[in-house]
């Protein structure tokens, strides 16, 4: 392995790394109070109130409240997060097993979700992914789990017929450890509820029922219910491609080729019915494989898709995931084509006014009344029309899904589909603005605008944020007397000092992973040579500071003063990457690297590198890179060789 050594003096610390690093002191010291208060010494949490609970749905929330601590742990975070984040994992999946699902079985059955859609799994599983990920392969408990819960979805497990291989689709829009959950659709009325205000109706072709609030009539919702039990129980639909982060997870963990087949052919079927149906993602296929099957022919209408209840901003997100799990596991851009091809087709379908695209986000049947979500309504006064041709909802999308596909492919042609939707008269792009996503991000096109050169405050904005989030939540748990027993599912999530977006964007070079059941996908990992484990060293702070397809600039600082540092630098999260060389200051040269006659070449040739930093110095370099050339894997989380305790071992160790 290749040895470089930083070795340039810095007479003040830049000011990021110092924010970085009391970022990490924070957040490192923030956990303890939320586990002693809000969550039993078993690990167990305070929600559900009551031990006779019955439903089916909120075990992903409970995994959502501790999703991104291995992520913390794999930037820098405490030892403890990996062995807290196992724990809590364990105790979730044991205490939900507890509870009855209401059809005469667990909500857990073999460790695992019963039967439950996608979305919801997508988002509660990222905390498995990321478990996997910073334990690496060497953990026992979550090899075993990742091929078995894998297997649920390649007929693995007689008793999980998810999959029809012949035709390439998975059964249902709810499946799970006990197969396609059909026996959650119930078929009672699906009555008025105030919540239903917000998302519209799945159908606009029953009888009398134009808006939610015909549903008080319980003739109208007793139709209602019957036609969601036949259209939406049976058949595939575009969030189950959050199943194939599962098999990509179990092929990084094992590097056994039929995960990597089964998630190449299932995004492949997607990508065939886009071509089938236009250029359009449809939003339901049949138990025969045919588009519409269930919903008299029609390409809208399934559970989680173009209608109800967040149209675009979930199928969105499952085509980010598919997007990037075939990239990832193929190295082939074509992928990315499911993404980038239904972004075009709202371009295409926008409807612009004062330089500011309004995209449709839902689509129903032509010529019906569409009730726009009060959560994003916009007055006709705008003069933006709320139906065309089927599509409604028109509003300006979200910069996340088009941030996604620019950092994949580097491509020019995606950068201004990412800048064709912003809004030119707003600052999101030049600004922190406060965000209330449950991953406390939603900073991406500010983040590219500091790539760009726009916001060279950037980084120093982002963690002045973050930081202000962590104080908010821990004055919040400090002086919060909510009485336990009225607790929600998402007690925890909204207490979770945690934040990541920040050191990812800066430190990784990268987005955060989608939260719908998103890989991380970033431009360099650390490993820190004296622990022997993922994460920068302990004084050390890292800020990419530009890329592009074949590059990375980057700097790393080690603020100790009297004691160096050594860690190992990897390209990309999982070796998918591999470096050339990097054009750095010479190691005695008190220079900087553009345009200096002291800087020097360094050949490196591999997916890794090992830097040196001196005490009190800096080490800055544009490093080469070729992308998604390399086997993609967890294996080099340890890239020292060195024979570690699996984080189950050790689970119970500071907690």
């Amino acid at each position: 392995m290749r040895t470089i050594t930083g070795a340039k003096r810095y007479g003040r610390a830049p000011r990021w790394a110092e924010l970085e690093r009391t970022l990490i002191d924070r957040m490192n010291a923030s956990a303890e109070p939320l586990l002693a208060k809000y969550v039993h010494p078993d690990g167990t949490i305070l929600w559900p109130t009551t031990p006779d609970h019955t439903g089916i749905d909120a075990l992903d929330d409970a995994y959502e409240s501790f999703h991104n601590w291995p992520l913390f742990y794999m930037i820098g975070g405490d030892d403890r997060f990996l062995a807290w984040s196992q724990k809590e994992f364990d105790a979730i999946t044991r205490q939900f097993g507890r509870y009855d699902c209401g059809h005469g079985h667990p909500m857990v059955v073999n460790e695992y979700e019963q039967g439950y859609d996608w979305f919801h799994q997508a988002e509660g599983y990222l905390f498995f992914y990321l478990q996997c990920m910073a334990a690496g392969p060497g953990d026992a408990r979550n090899r075993e789990r990742a091929k078995r819960f894998a297997g649920l979805y390649m007929n693995e497990d007689p008793a999980a017929p998810n999959y029809d291989e012949a035709l390439n689709l998975i059964r249902g829009a709810h499946t799970g450890s006990m197969g396609p959950a059909y026996r959650n659709f119930t078929g009672e009325p699906w009555l008025y509820e105030e919540w239903k205000k917000w998302w519209g109706l799945p159908f606009h072709d029953i009888p009398g029922v134009t808006s939610v609030y015909d549903l008080a009539d319980p003739h109208k919702a007793a139709l209602m219910g019957k036609a969601i039990q036949a259209r939406q129980a049976r058949g595939d639909v575009p969030v189950n491609i959050g199943v194939t982060t599962m098999a990509a997870n179990a092929w990084l963990l094992t590097g056994e080729e039929k995960y990597a087949a089964w998630t190449l052919r299932y995004i492949d079927g997607w990508l065939e019915r886009v071509e089938r149906n236009g250029g359009i993602v449809p939003d339901n296929v049949g138990l025969g494989g045919m588009i519409g099957e269930h919903i008299d022919g029609k390409w809208y209408g399934g559970y989680y898709g173009w209608t109800w209840p967040h149209g675009w901003d979930a199928i969105g997100n499952a085509m980010i995931v598919g997007a990037e799990n075939g990239y990832l596991v193929s190295g082939d851009e074509r992928y990315l084509e499911l993404l980038r091809s239904q972004l075009d087709v709202l371009i295409a379908r926008g409807v612009e006014r004062d330089g500011l695209l309004h995209v449709p986000h839902k689509y129903g049947d032509p010529g019906a009344m569409f009730m726009t979500s009060n959560a994003h309504a916009i007055a006709s006064s705008e003069g933006i029309d709320l139906s065309a041709d089927g599509w409604f909802e028109f509003r300006p999308a979200e910069g996340k899904f088009a941030a996604h596909l620019w950092y994949m492919s580097q491509r020019a042609d995606d950068l201004e589909r990412l800048k064709r939707m912003r809004n030119p008269q707003g600052a999101e792009w030049t600004s922190i603005g406060r965000s209330s996503s449950k991953n406390q991000g939603g900073h991406e096109t500010a983040w590219i605008a500091y790539l760009e050169g726009r916001y060279p405050d950037y980084p120093e904005a982002i963690l002045t944020y973050n930081l202000e989030q962590v104080g908010e939540r821990l004055l919040f748990m400090e002086t919060d007397a909510q009485d336990p027993a009225e607790y929600k599912d998402w007690y925890l999530q909204v207490r979770n000092p945690i934040t990541a977006e920040g050191l990812v964007n800066l430190t990784m070079g990268g987005l955060q992973p989608e939260y719908n059941g998103g890989l991380p996908m970033v431009r360099l990992m650390y490993y820190d040579v004296r622990r022997s484990r993922p994460g920068l060293p302990l004084d050390v702070g890292a800020l990419v500071s530009g890329m592009d397809a074949a590059s990375v600039t980057v700097t790393l600082v080690n603020l100790h003063p009297t004691e160096e540092r050594e860690l190992i630098v990897r390209a990309g999260a999982y070796g998918e990457h591999r470096f050339t060389s990097a054009i750095h200051a010479a190691a005695d040269a008190d220079a900087v690297v553009s345009g200096s006659a002291a800087a020097e070449e360094t050949f490196i040739g591999d997916s890794t590198f090992k830097l040196r930093l001196l005490p009190g110095c800096e080490w800055s370099a544009v490093i080469g890179m070729e992308r998604f050339v390399g086997q993609p894997c967890y294996a080099g989380h340890e890239p020292w060789g060195a024979a570690k305790p699996s984080a189950s071992e050790s689970a119970g160790e500071g907690a």
